[in-house]
């Protein structure tokens, strides 16, 4: 199975210069507003052709310039000591940012401020939505807004955020591509849980809930194990996620993320029941299975299976040494 890129970098900020670069690919001007050293850290990740970059810094700033030259960037306050504004407009942590290329950025930031950006080719993004009414067409993606987020979807957005970022922070392999795949459309769908809410309702094609569910599995049974991203099925089916949760919730009594879930889970305890423990590692099986943080994820598994994710490959272990 292939890899995709991998790299990780982190810049320490020391002084206005450092933060000229927020994300890969930006040419912003920096003053800072109030005296004082200021100082922070950028963590730039990159997962194929999408870079992700979370920062902080220390001191009140003005920011103006151009996120990236050639690609899409989303972005979001993770934490605001002060008020900050974008186009003289309050924002607040959970709200949602979009940045076409080129598109001029006017920030303020009034003190100590940490926030995460994604930068991504406007095709891939437009893929990955295309079962979405608004989010599919290409002028969407080629204005600048921000969309401020329901308080509440916003901090569960920003909870989500932090989970997967401390994944991805402890990950020092490459991905499969399958993995990386799944990988960049989490953390896209983060950014899209601020900026739906605002959205109208998206109409869709005329499904009865069975057998919409029924062409989502006959979708997931061809994929062969690896992990679907509810955004992929929602693309395939060319249908929004409104229609998938109705479908899926009439039909199974669960939403199309918790099915996905099931699903992934239902992977990796057969591949863990079919491999030998002492090749297999726990915590590179569930991140390629869409699970980049291990304590949530064996508590999903446990909850589940009703045994811990070791419980199973110990079995395995059992029946390796009676067979012997």
């Amino acid at each position: 199975m292939h890899n995709q890129t991998w790299s990780v970098e982190i810049v320490p900020i020391n002084g206005t210069d450092d933060l000229r670069e927020a994300t890969r690919g930006a040419d912003l001007e920096i003053v800072q507003l109030k005296p004082g050293k200021l100082q922070g850290s950028i963590r730039h990740f990159g997962i194929g052709d999408v870079g992700i970059s979370t920062g902080v810094f220390s001191s009140e700033t003005r920011v103006r310039g151009t996120m990236h030259r050639e690609r899409v960037v989303l972005g979001t306050l993770l934490d605001s000591a002060g008020r900050s504004t974008q186009w003289w407009r309050e924002i607040r942590p959970g709200d949602v940012g979009v940045f076409p290329p080129h598109a001029e950025i006017d920030v303020i930031h009034g003190g100590v401020t940490a926030y995460l950006v994604v930068s991504i080719p406007v095709a891939e993004l437009e893929s990955m939505l295309a079962g979405e009414e608004h989010l599919a067409d290409p002028h969407f993606w080629n204005t600048k807004a921000v969309y401020h987020s329901d308080p509440l979807i916003g901090a569960a957005m920003l909870r989500r955020m932090a989970r997967i970022m401390s994944g991805i922070e402890k990950k020092h392999t490459a991905l499969s591509n399958h993995g990386a795949d799944f990988l960049k459309r989490s953390i896209i769908e983060c950014f899209l849980m601020g900026l739906v809410s605002g959205l109208p309702p998206a109409s869709s094609q005329s499904y009865t809930g069975a057998r919409l569910v029924s062409e989502a599995e006959d979708y997931i049974d061809a994929s062969e194990g690896r992990p679907v991203h509810i955004s992929e099925l929602s693309s395939a089916l060319k249908v929004s996620r409104r229609s998938l949760h109705r479908a899926f919730a009439d039909t199974l009594g669960i939403g199309p993320a918790a099915y996905l879930r099931t699903r992934r889970l239902s992977a990796i305890q057969s591949a863990l029941s079919r491999s030998d423990p002492a090749t297999v590692s726990i915590g590179e099986l569930a991140f390629e299975h869409g699970f980049p943080e291990a304590g949530r994820f064996a508590a999903y598994y446990r909850a589940h299976f009703g045994e811990t994710p070791s419980q199973t490959s110990r079995s395995k272990a059992v029946s390796i040494r009676s067979l012997g």
